[in-house]
């Protein structure tokens, strides 16, 4: 048993600093590519790589995730799994670089844009193979093989990047330099993989093609449609309002990526964990995500503050304050768009750890058409204000609908005495820096006071003695 402890941890670790690496890779893409080339390619750069994301997305299909799990349970067979993934993955793999050449032909995206999506697609394709030799890593429990390539990979990314970035290259040369770094961290990964597996799990083998289908076809079309939901917007203003639009969209919706993708790194290294104690012990899952639900809830608020307030400043010290002033009232709503994710994402996490993905994928598929249909008439007449608000009602929207479709009480969660005496001194310091024009002495002011409530009121002695105690090491 600590055995597993250990290896949990250490699984836990290294899945941290591959994403983390990511992290910070796509940060120093985006933030490279909108101070050096301006809103207008920025725009073109973002909605290439949007339209390239959903395509792995498509490509990846949820199988990476049942592949993790097959070979965990069944690493003597690994070779055979191997190949018939492997297959699927060839299928999955055209299929998604058909969509990203076709996309084009059907849109009045600029001539630009359409060149740097059919360069993308090689990027698409290397990838989603990436995605799928990680995914054998992580079945042999060798996250470590997956943080050093990821390490490698984007190391020489971003090398490469900073010299041609200053040399101010064409931006399709950049797309080129993802796809070339792709290929790469595929290389390497094949090594890794056949030193795991052995040379022969790289071939053809469609029997059982339909199982696997059926089986993973929930978590495929929650992927999907997740994705489609998150960044659908960007597709459609590039598409009616233009890139220098787009340019300015992206440049807020990245910071709050930006937020988000630290909420993705703890899901994902929790989710294992939570996975297991639904099983094995369900008092501690329902304590474990009750826990989490309050620590997304207090740190989510003073982060929502401070972007809420200091949005310009923000901006101005990213990107530059005059090519992207009106990105400003965008990262105001989208603050409070974190709020909203923050509070769901623990309640996704229990519907997914309690084996109940069917409600996810019917609740992110409403949320896709909702957006879809909401962006359709909102952005030609409002503009990215709209589709900022649109995003904003829709994300309430999904939290309600996490919330409602658990089996666990998060409205009693959420206004309990303790949660409702944090809101309730957090409104009156968001009253305090409203009329204080924000200034920075008041901010320091309420966020010593924030703290000190969230710590001593928000959390219950039980709540700091399982933070404090190692709880995960302990009791699981």
């Amino acid at each position: 048993m600590k055995t597993d402890r250990v290896q949990i941890w250490k699984n836990s670790l290294f899945l941290f600093f591959s994403q983390a690496i990511r992290l910070l890779t796509n940060i120093f893409i985006t933030v490279g590519i909108a101070r050096l080339y301006g809103p207008e390619a920025f725009g073109q750069f973002s909605i290439a790589y949007t339209i390239a994301t959903i395509c792995i997305t498509v490509a990846d299909f949820g199988f990476d995730v049942l592949l993790t799990t097959e070979i965990a349970n069944n690493r003597n067979r690994a070779a055979q799994i191997g190949r018939k993934y492997f297959s699927m993955k060839i299928i999955f793999a055209l299929l998604s670089s058909a969509i990203m050449i076709t996309i084009p032909s059907f849109q009045t995206f600029s001539i630009q844009s359409r060149t740097l999506i059919y360069t993308l697609t090689l990027f698409v394709i290397f990838t989603t193979f990436t995605n799928f030799f990680n995914a054998i890593f992580r079945g042999f429990e060798k996250f470590n093989y997956e943080s050093k390539i990821s390490f490698i990979t984007n190391l020489i990314f971003l090398i490469l990047l900073a010299v041609l970035g200053v040399l101010k290259i064409p931006l399709i040369y950049m797309m080129l330099l993802f796809a070339v770094t792709r290929l790469l961290g595929v290389i390497l990964s094949v090594r890794q993989a056949i030193s795991l597996v052995g040379a022969n799990f790289i071939g053809i083998d469609f029997n059982e093609w339909r199982t696997i289908v059926n089986r993973i076809l929930i978590y495929g079309l929650h992927f999907i449609f997740g994705s489609l939901f998150f960044q659908i917007d960007t597709v459609l203003i590039g598409i009616w309002k233009g890139d220098n639009d787009v340019g300015i969209y992206k440049s807020a919706f990245n910071i709050m990526l930006l937020i988000l993708i630290l909420s993705d790194i703890a899901f994902s290294a929790m989710l294992p964990v939570l996975s297991r104690l639904y099983y094995e012990n369900l008092e501690k899952w329902k304590i474990l995500s009750r826990l989490y639900f309050k620590l997304f809830l207090l740190t989510a608020l003073p982060i929502s503050i401070v972007l809420f307030f200091y949005s310009e400043l923000i901006i101005s010290l990213v990107y530059g304050s005059r090519p992207y002033k009106e990105a400003v009232p965008i990262l105001k709503i989208f603050s409070i768009v974190i709020l909203f994710r923050f509070i769901g994402e623990p309640c996704a996490m229990m519907i997914t750890t309690s084996r109940r993905q069917h409600f996810r994928m019917i609740i992110v598929i409403m949320a896709t058409v909702a957006s879809f249909i909401l962006n359709y008439f909102v952005i030609p007449k409002y503009g990215l204000s709209g589709a900022a608000f649109v995003s904003l009602g829709v994300n309430l929207l999904v939290v309600v609908a996490y919330i409602t479709s658990n089996k666990f009480s998060h409205f009693k969660w959420l206004f309990e005495l303790r949660i409702f005496t944090v809101l309730s001194i957090t409104t009156l310091l968001v009253f305090l820096l409203w009329y204080s024009h924000a200034q920075l002495i008041v901010l320091l002011f309420s966020m010593i006071i924030y703290i000190t409530i969230a710590y001593l009121v928000g959390l219950s002695n039980e709540d700091r003695k399982i933070i404090f105690s190692n709880f995960k090491l302990k009791s699981i």
